[in-house]
């Protein structure tokens, strides 16, 4: 939408919109005006403005400006980012439920994509003369299963997951362990029955038990594809378990290099890869 050149701009609120980063600063300033315009106002208050940051900020939760880079149009010029990379912040919040660092991850991955050129060989695919945020490939890494950085919904993901071990003579059958767990996972008879299809491998029981009777084996990660929203959203499918961030960036490298020398022009990764898959 062109900028409503009837708007004017009280200078208090001025001065407020130069608080907003210079990549979204235009944006921000038609949205206000456009909102402002619509309730029948001539000009934009401190206050109209105060209102427009707070929904823009629950809107972009906290993205860094480089986060915020990453979702704007992009000249289809060589250099522009094909790739968006979210780990969860655990190591920064102290995260309670945190089983997998994703820095040494996150290095590994980093370390893959510019090696092998990704961004660029991805950007090449892109017919027309802007890069869209749906074009690029969009990767996830979380900590554990709670996914605060979205896996669920990502091209690629690693969820960090480890698996609980019963010591069923020290097990009383409290049932406390069960109670915890989000999953469903555990049932009661004489001792706790575990179902490891059903487990997504969350710490809860461990945390639970009273008697120390439930201990954690490593922590390891699960590697997630085809994850999607848009006009037909589809879940991440989990494809292995893996302890090590260079068989994951194996896993990854192989899907993303198919991907490129065979999908036809235009089609998603994750569209690519459930058609791949016949549906999965």
């Amino acid at each position: 939408m062109a900028r409503n050149s009837a708007i004017g701009w009280a200078p208090e609120a001025r001065q407020a919109l130069q608080r907003v980063p210079a990549l979204v600063r235009g944006l921000a300033r038609r949205r206000v005006e456009q909102r402002v315009a619509e309730a029948g106002g001539d000009r934009v208050s401190l206050a109209d403005f105060a209102q427009a940051e707070a929904r823009f900020r629950a809107v972009m939760g906290g993205r860094s400006e480089k986060e915020l880079a990453s979702l704007m149009p992009a000249p289809n010029q060589p250099g522009a980012g094909m790739v968006v990379l979210e780990a969860c912040r655990a190591g920064l919040s102290n995260c309670p439920n945190v089983l997998l660092d994703t820095e040494p991850w996150r290095a590994a991955v980093e370390d893959w994509l510019e090696q092998d050129n990704v961004s660029e060989r991805l950007r090449a695919r892109v017919d027309g003369d802007s890069v869209l945020f749906h074009h690029k490939l969009k990767i996830a890494l979380s900590g554990c299963p709670n996914g605060c950085s979205r896996p669920q919904i990502a091209d690629l993901a690693l969820v960090g997951t480890t698996r609980p071990v019963f010591d069923q003579d020290a097990c009383t059958a409290c049932g406390l362990c069960a109670a915890a767990c989000p999953d469903g996972a555990i049932t009661l008879g004489e001792t706790a029955a575990w179902d490891p299809d059903a487990c997504q491998g969350c710490k809860a029981c461990f945390q639970a038990c009273p008697e120390e009777a439930i201990s954690l084996g490593p922590a390891q990660a699960r590697v997630l594809m085809g994850g999607k929203l848009g006009r037909h959203p589809r879940l991440a499918q989990p494809m292995a378990v893996v302890e090590r961030p260079e068989q994951a960036v194996d896993i990854f490298r192989q899907a993303v290099d198919d991907y490129i020398d065979h999908a036809p022009p235009g089609e998603r990764f994750a569209a690519w890869w459930a058609r791949e898959r016949g549906g999965i």
